[in-house]
């Protein structure tokens, strides 16, 4: 609903340009012009992220662990990033366990942890693409920007399905964690990180 208002809107834009100027538009289909538009924000919001990359990290590192590459909780997650076993499994680090870890925070080193984080971003990018591809620069709940640091940082809280079912329900499904962070509160709190 909200793609065909803002379609609308770009065609009402336009109208009156090729009106005053029909050899100017003559040759540009307002669907292109469109897609041309949508394609330069994923393309500013990509380089934007990636510009922002280390800051980014960095932001996540505080808000999960305060930047102690050594911490755990009590729900078995572990390190700078509070990685779950899932996240280790993913990203090649499953022989880590939280016992391990508890005893001898050596097994999973700082520089370890980096590699596992920068291996679940581009994880987690990949399994989002076509919703970064689709969401990108729109609002959800009237008030969150969406980009794709807000994306990944929504999929390090609570997994890339469940931002795409946040997507897909444009923001009723919103789950919390154990803390009580909702994936809207890392969707919005990332969004300008990039």
């Amino acid at each position: 609903m909200k793609h065909a208002k803002l379609i609308l809107i770009l065609l009402l834009t336009l109208l009156p340009l090729s009106v005053l100027a029909p050899d100017s538009l003559e040759k540009h289909d307002p669907f292109d012009l469109l897609h041309e538009m949508r394609q330069h924000l994923i393309r500013n919001d990509k380089a934007a992220y990636r510009e922002n990359y280390i800051p980014f990290k960095r932001a996540l590192a505080q808000l999960e662990s305060s930047n102690d590459w050594t911490r755990f909780n009590v729900y078995g997650y572990i390190g700078k990033y509070q990685f779950g076993q899932d996240a280790l499994e993913a990203t090649g680090f499953g022989h880590v366990n939280f016992e391990t870890f508890i005893q001898d925070p050596g097994t999973f080193s700082e520089r370890e942890q980096e590699q596992a984080m920068d291996r679940l971003l581009k994880l987690n990018e990949q399994v989002l693409r076509t919703y970064i591809h689709r969401y990108v620069g729109h609002k959800v709940l009237d008030s969150i920007t969406i980009t794709r640091s807000g994306l990944l940082a929504a999929a390090h809280l609570a997994g890339p399905g469940n931002v795409k079912r946040f997507l897909e329900s444009e923001g009723t499904f919103n789950p919390k964690d154990r803390m009580g962070t909702r994936l809207s509160d890392y969707l919005s709190g990332f969004a300008s990180v990039n």
